[in-house]
């Protein structure tokens, strides 16, 4: 079994500190009704812009035996609405990928483990955290660097994942998914990977983390 994650974001310009735009969020990752990881982006504001971590983890077990597993860590930096430098380790159930970017005299250099090169002028990375999304037309994988080709498709207000009606928009093209907005904060995503359907549902609070605990 092999489920590529999308690590995923987009650009919006952090004109107030990040903190009170209110854009960190908590998602659990389901397959069909069961738990089977967590990712979790937390935005930190800066005198410039903000730092945004970025954490997944992803396990399929049957018992003791473990059929994948999948861990991703990323550090964007941002002043105002200029990416200034993407950080970012993944281990896709042993694959190890990586990106190193940096922006210098205004142009955006990527060194990936998929890609090495310079950025699009319009893209962003592919993190979720930004509602630029429904703007953008490439978008920089966060696990290789590779640059991603994409359409969007807004869907008006329907029910997001956890219940709460948002923003749907359907991205398609390299990659697709339905990705939910409540303003500017993103708060859900479903896709299809390889057959099997994966959800992000928003929660607010610890409690689930138990579930999860065995991820580590």
């Amino acid at each position: 079994m092999r489920l590529i994650a999308l690590a995923c974001a987009f650009s919006l310009a952090v004109t107030l500190p990040a903190s009170a735009l209110g854009l960190d969020a908590k998602f659990l990752i389901k397959r069909k009704d069961n738990v089977i990881g967590h990712h979790v982006v937390n935005v930190t504001p800066t005198p410039e812009g903000a730092i945004v971590d970025t954490r997944i983890q992803m396990r399929v077990s049957f018992g003791l035996l473990t059929f994948f597993k999948y861990k991703h860590e990323s550090r964007e930096e941002w002043r105002g609405d200029e990416l200034i430098s993407l950080s970012s380790r993944t281990n896709n159930d042993g694959e190890k990928t990586w990106v190193d970017a940096r922006r210098e005299n205004g142009v955006l250099t990527i060194k990936g483990s998929g890609y090495e090169g310079i950025a699009p002028t319009n893209a962003i990375p592919s993190s979720y955290w930004r509602k630029a999304l429904v703007e953008a037309d490439a978008l920089i994988n966060t696990q290789t660097g590779e640059i991603i080709d994409v359409t969007v498709e807004s869907l008006g207000q329907t029910p997001a994942p956890h219940g709460a009606p948002a923003d749907q928009y359907r991205v398609t093209g390299t990659l697709a998914l339905n990705i939910w907005y409540d303003g500017q904060r993103w708060v859900g995503s479903n896709f299809v990977i390889d057959g099997e359907e994966l959800t992000y549902v928003l929660y607010s609070g610890d409690q689930h983390y138990a579930a999860a605990a065995h991820l580590n």
